[in-house]
């Protein structure tokens, strides 16, 4: 446990805060109330080739190295989010303080689970969490939940699946005994951004919701065909094309 029940004392820094500072370079910056956040690559440069965008800042005022914002539409913007959950929470709370209300995270996550395959679209219903950032924003977080209007929303992307998560910051530590466990609580797959989007935009009252493409399949015991990465270009473009389609619903 790393947020204490009788800490009251208020943060040392904050994201609006480090917006004004040196640091943030002083940004004046407004955004959109809808953002989609890629927490994988191409994503932003698939939306750059495809739609007419403008751009809005060269660089997002996180703590953690920000990059390009641009905006498509007059209430939609776009990023990439970075990796991992520190990361994940940074963007989430800089896009809060500067305007955002919805998110929708756009990602990847290997399967260890019977039921799904590698080029599937998975909208997560849960992501537990076994990231750190997590903790010290709840006292024992064990799962999140996604924003129930904007998982709706996702749900529309055809042919998709949806099925509980897990999160972690342990990429070389999920082990075979690890992920059985997993998938006796349900899970059936797993990310390092998730449960930290659900959590911080639940702590920070957001709307917030995932899409994922399976990019590969772990082996589902000691001695089975060895793991493989999977993704290819063909998968990306199919993942943003689909999610893109419902993010932008009647304005395409």
């Amino acid at each position: 446990m790393w947020k204490f029940p009788d800490d009251g004392s208020r943060a040392v820094i904050t994201a609006k805060e480090n917006i004004e500072s040196i640091h943030g370079a002083g940004s004046t910056l407004r955004l959109p109330a809808r953002a989609v956040v890629f927490f994988m690559s191409r994503g932003v440069d698939y939306l750059l080739e495809s739609c007419d965008c403008r751009l809005l800042t060269e660089k997002l005022p996180r703590f953690l190295l920000g990059g390009p914002v641009y905006a498509l539409g007059n209430d939609l913007c776009f990023l990439d989010g970075g990796r991992g959950a520190p990361q994940a929470a940074d963007t989430l709370e800089t896009l809060a303080a500067l305007g955002v209300k919805n998110v929708i995270a756009v990602g990847m996550c290997g399967a260890f689970s019977e039921e799904l395959r590698s080029g599937e679209i998975l909208v997560p219903t849960l992501a537990f969490s076994e990231e750190g950032t997590s903790r010290h924003y709840y006292e024992q977080p064990d799962s999140f939940a996604p924003s129930r209007e904007a998982y709706a929303e996702l749900c529309k992307i055809p042919d998709r699946k949806s099925l509980p998560i897990v999160s972690t910051d342990g990429v070389y530590r999920q082990t075979f005994y690890k992920e059985q466990r997993w998938r006796e609580k349900g899970a059936a797959a797993v990310d390092m951004e998730t449960s930290a989007v659900f959590s911080v935009a639940r702590y920070l009252g957001l709307s917030a919701a995932a899409v994922l493409m399976v990019s590969d399949c772990h082996p589902l015991y000691d001695g089975a065909p060895k793991w493989t990465w999977r993704m290819s270009k063909e998968m990306r473009r199919e993942l943003f094309e689909k999610t893109m389609q419902v993010v932008l619903g009647d304005e395409t």
